[in-house]
């Protein structure tokens, strides 16, 4: 361990052997008989002692096979898939009760403005204060403290029980809320099919993908710990890891029913190197998740059948121009700088909370104060009969990503009323604007709301918000092609109408890639549309986006790594390659305080008071200088505190003067023996009183 074992092991080896062999020699004194194992040996008496050995034996079987990874993998996506089916029961339950709250109020705009604010103000103020007090560890994201935790730091109380039910009861409660939070949402049957008259399906929301991660990484650590008392293999913390990277994957594969996107998604974002034996894991756990997610909604009748979540109906024959190239890569660096702003916008937001010492010592205070603040005001700009008539408020992200994704064109040459609005549509109609103004408003409040809604100390992500986003940036550059083109772009002697639906999708994935500096964005947008029709225009503006981005900021995890100050080290963004020369000698600490094996009290004593560091090094000795691990200075401090208590000094000084007075009785009676042998011959000279060998001070 301490590398020195070699000799030692080797030893001990030969030895182990040696005695296992003398043992086996000696049972074997007589006729070899064959033994049953001990404990099969209560089990050979009685009528039905064969059937007993039977069961004893399949139920070792069983155990052993509980080891391998599928059943490990296939527990995993079970209870993922049902936590995640519970938890959108439950959060469409609650946006349920608020529309059934607002629309059963309608003959008074001031009550119904009263059951719009109350409500959601209370869901995140519960949320707030349930995770506050029973585990703060389930604030946020989670995948930047799963980044860290993968590169192998220890980070307390983050994988346990007690924090996956604040995760799961305050993530319920943020998002039933109707906050703009980190909300995957499923669509209605049907939706995106041209001319579709049909209703919205009441299919429960998604989970969020950034706190799924998490809560998918501590159903992992929990399995782990259970199933480590059938195998011992589950102790090891390299098997550890191994599997909460699977769960990465299972967390976004089971909350977009999306696992080919889940996996890279998981990859780009937790790992910063990659072992590629886990990658059967992530795709195998994240499959089976998926499925038994979607076979749920058929089993309640929320599907007809396992089919994509935001089913599309685009054009097949002829998608899009090679003239329209352009406007999707203008989307792609457009989204770009919009996503390094708003990791800016979020970044400021926090420094500006802390930093002012003022306002963060009564909100230490009042810490429920600020997310009902926060609350409050966004609730108050959505009114619907407000201000978010002109931004579409009433619509749930679940609707809004519906309409967004609509073959239809809403506009042609900027005037609305060629359209026939039916169903969800007509909250994007006003009678005294045009679609868009509304879809320009929209994209700047909630690109704002959205920075500062993630900033609430709940459990919530940022991807989906920001994926609606994107999705309305799209669409109002869609519909602006439509209206400088309304007859289409004439190829030949064909003319094929442009679709805005398709511009929403390059939208909601170029910007969601550029905020989380990710690619498979793209691969998700296919997986959630069931086409690829857009292939190249999604990966063109994906991977211009996510240059722009990289250039500008850091992705969003990253930033709220630094605000955190967790120890992870991200990548280097661009203009800083002349920094990969510096070495760990140029920046390390070189006349440093360390603790040998043969170091004296004096020598701590020394070390402590003479260093500040918090952690002690090890090595074997002054000379050697070999490493051989760290110790924390406050258990040094607790080590020395308990060897030198005054217990242990009054111990000691008993045991010594007990020793001492034992060797002077010895000493006298040899002392006797030999002045009664020299009193034989002569008598005995008179001897003087001894002096006390001990002397006497006070205790």
């Amino acid at each position: 361990m301490y590398g020195r074992y070699t000799q030692d092991l080797g030893t001990f080896a030969k030895d182990e052997a040696a005695r296992l062999r003398l043992q086996q020699e000696n049972g074997e004194g007589g006729t070899p008989q064959p033994r049953r194992p001990s404990e099969l040996l209560e089990y050979t008496q009685g009528r039905c002692a064969p059937c007993r050995v039977c069961a004893l034996q399949c139920q070792r079987f069983l155990i052993s096979k509980v080891g391998e990874d599928w059943v490990f993998l296939i527990l995993l996506g079970l209870v993922m898939a049902l936590v995640s089916w519970a938890m959108d029961f439950a959060i469409a339950t609650c946006l349920q009760a608020q529309k059934w709250m607002y629309g059963g109020l309608d003959t008074n705009v001031l009550l119904q403005y009263l059951a719009w604010v109350t409500y959601p103000t209370v869901l995140i103020t519960f949320s707030a204060g349930f995770t506050q007090i029973l585990a703060p560890q389930a604030v946020g994201s989670g995948i930047p403290e799963m980044k860290t935790i993968l590169r192998g730091v220890v980070l307390k109380e983050y994988l346990t029980l007690k924090t996956f039910v604040a995760k799961v009861i305050g993530l319920t409660c943020a998002l039933g809320s109707g906050m703009p939070l980190g909300k995957e949402v499923r669509a209605a049957p049907g939706a995106g099919r041209a001319g579709s008259r049909r209703a919205p399906s009441s299919a429960p929301p998604l989970s969020p993908q950034g706190p799924f991660v998490h809560i998918a990484s501590m159903c992992a650590a929990l399995l782990s710990r259970f199933l480590s008392l059938f195998g011992g293999i589950y102790k090891n913390e390299a098997r550890n890891i191994e599997m909460l990277a699977a769960a990465c994957a299972v967390g976004v594969g089971c909350c977009f029913a999306a696992p080919i996107g889940g996996v890279l998604f998981s990859i780009e974002v937790t790992s910063t190197f990659f072992a590629v034996r886990n990658y059967w894991r992530g795709f195998f756990a994240a499959t089976f998740s998926a499925f038994i997610f979607r076979v749920l909604a058929v089993w309640n009748k929320d599907e007809e059948t396992i089919t994509a979540l935001f089913k599309t109906r685009f054009r097949l024959d002829f998608p899009f121009d090679l003239q329209e190239l352009p406007a999707f890569a203008v989307i792609g660096i457009a989204s770009g700088f919009g996503g390094a702003l708003f990791v800016y916008l979020n970044r400021k937001i926090v420094q500006f909370m802390r930093r002012q010492k003022t306002i963060n010592r009564f909100l230490m205070k009042k810490r429920l104060l600020f997310p009902a603040l926060v609350t409050l005001l966004i609730s108050t700009l959505t009114f619907p009969p407000g201000f978010g008539q002109f931004m579409a408020g009433q619509l749930t992200q679940k609707d809004t990503l519906v309409t967004l994704f609509d073959n239809q064109t809403w506009a042609k040459q900027g005037v609305s009323d060629e359209f026939e609005y039916l169903g969800i549509l007509e909250a994007w109609r006003h009678p005294r604007s045009n679609v868009f103004v509304t879809l320009v408003v929209f994209i700047f409040m909630k690109f704002w709301m959205s920075a500062l809604a993630t900033t609430i100390p709940v459990p919530c992500g940022a991807f989906m918000p920001v994926f609606v986003i994107g999705a309305a940036f799209g669409r109002l550059v869609g519909e602006s092609m439509a209206a400088w083109f309304p007859d289409g772009i004439h190829t030949d002697s064909n003319t094929y109408r442009i679709v805005p639906g398709g511009y929403a999708v390059v939208g909601a994935a170029a910007l969601s890639g550029a905020v989380t500096h990710t690619v498979s964005t793209a691969v998700i947008v296919f997986e959630l549309t069931g086409q690829i029709s857009h292939i190249l225009p999604v990966m063109i503006a994906v991977i211009l986006a996510n240059a722009v981005a990289q250039s500008l900021q850091p992705s969003l995890y990253d930033s709220i790594i630094r605000i955190k100050k967790l120890p992870y080290l991200p990548e280097l963004g661009w203009g800083n390659h002349e920094k990969y020369n510096v070495r760990v000698e140029d920046i390390m600490v070189r006349d440093i305080h360390y603790v040998t094996l043969n170091c004296k009290y004096r020598d701590l004593q020394h070390v402590l008071h003479s260093t500040k560091m918090k952690s002690l090094p090890l090595v074997e000795s002054a000379e050697s200088m070999i490493l051989l691990g760290s110790i924390e200075r406050a258990q040094v401090g607790a080590l020395l505190c308990h060897q030198l208590s005054p217990q242990r000094r009054l111990q000691a000084l008993r045991q010594k003067a007990l020793a001492e007075d034992g060797h002077r009785l010895s000493d006298a009676s040899i002392c006797f023996q030999i002045s009664t042998e020299a009193s034989s011959g002569a008598h005995a000279a008179p001897r003087k009183p001894l002096k006390p060998a001990l002397k006497r001070v006070p205790s």
